[in-house]
């Protein structure tokens, strides 16, 4: 039975720190294609942002519930009679729902990238401010991702 837990939780936890760090890496490079000015970058990068995302962010968001509740129950918990679990179920469904639209943004920016690169232009007056609505949404992620990790490591009961 260790040996299975050890497994579940093994994907559970790799999982969780694929999404973040997969967060943490596209929103490095979109602040930086962002901050060159040049439409192209933006475009190229953005391109591959959406890539990863669709293939590591999707497959680990699917995963997390897949993994997690049988983990609970191999350790013997009720998911929804524990507080910390609650807590990052809660958590879980915020950041899928802002991940979708976050990534729906992020085509949004690739698109107005794309079409100003191939019309060797400037990136279009409202760019700036989809942009900044994009990284208030990537800031959430990433802080979101870090407490749902924290109460995996503490699991903070209300006993």
């Amino acid at each position: 039975m260790i040996d299975l837990i050890l497994a579940i939780k093994f994907i559970h936890v790799l999982f969780a720190a694929a999404m973040f760090g997969t967060w943490l890496g596209i929103s490095g490079f979109m602040v930086l294609a962002y901050r060159s000015g040049n439409p192209s970058v933006v475009a190229l990068i953005a391109q591959f942002a959406i890539r990863i995302e669709l293939f590591v962010v999707a497959a680990a968001l699917a995963l997390q519930p897949i993994s997690g509740f049988p983990l609970a129950s191999a350790i013997g918990l009720t998911p929804l009679n524990e507080f910390w679990i609650d807590v990052s179920l809660v958590l879980y469904v915020a950041v899928v729902a802002v991940w979708l639209v976050s990534l729906r943004i992020e085509i949004r920016l690739r698109n107005m990238a794309r079409q100003a690169a191939l019309g060797r232009g400037m990136l279009a007056d409202n760019y700036p401010r989809l942009f900044r609505i994009w990284f208030a949404l990537a800031a959430f992620l990433l802080a979101a991702t870090i407490a749902i990790i924290l109460l995996m490591v503490w699991q903070p009961r209300l006993d």
